[in-house]
């Protein structure tokens, strides 16, 4: 019944609405909604207006398809080569705070897609960077001895395989 109602409730008790298909590209919005017939409230205490109208965004674009995935590691920093017109424009309009905020969101509502392009678009912006470059994207203020950054580069050798 694809003409069942979801509403999505954010934290400050915003309602947005979409078709039970919309909300399936959520794992975890399809396993809540499963066993229920009819219109569904889920609450989203922990997602604020702003990104949960986002997600809504998201969810009624794609319809329940799945977009293309993402070919990985990513070919260029430019978002328009990576993803979708759509999506590469979506992603591109967040400032970084509101990136950080969707991409708690798309993990949390199990957003595979959405949390595939949020990524991308946080490995675009480090992709071909030094250190002190990506530092200064990501407003990181503390300092590191060379020892620490051969550490963490070490540890995150698999990021750099893959973007």
């Amino acid at each position: 019944m694809d003409s069942e109602i979801i509403k999505l409730q954010s934290k400050e008790g915003k309602s947005y609405t979409l078709s039970k298909k919309q909300a399936e590209l959520s794992i975890l919005l399809k396993n809540t909604i499963q066993d229920f017939q009819g219109d569904i409230v889920v609450p989203l205490t922990e997602i604020d207006d702003k990104t949960t109208g986002r997600v809504v965004d998201y969810l009624t674009h794609f319809n329940g398809e799945l977009p293309v995935e993402l070919e990985k590691p990513l070919k260029s920093t430019e978002m328009s080569e990576v993803a979708d017109t759509w999506s590469a424009n979506f992603v591109d309009s967040l400032v970084l705070d509101d990136l950080v905020e969707l991409t708690v969101a798309a993990n949390f509502l199990e957003i595979n897609s959405l949390l595939d392009l949020c990524c991308a678009k946080f490995a675009s912006m480090c992709k071909n960077k030094t250190d002190d470059e990506i530092f200064k994207t990501f407003n990181i203020t503390e300092t590191f001895s060379e020892e620490e950054k051969a550490q963490i580069r070490e540890e995150n050798k698999w990021i750099e395989d893959n973007i």
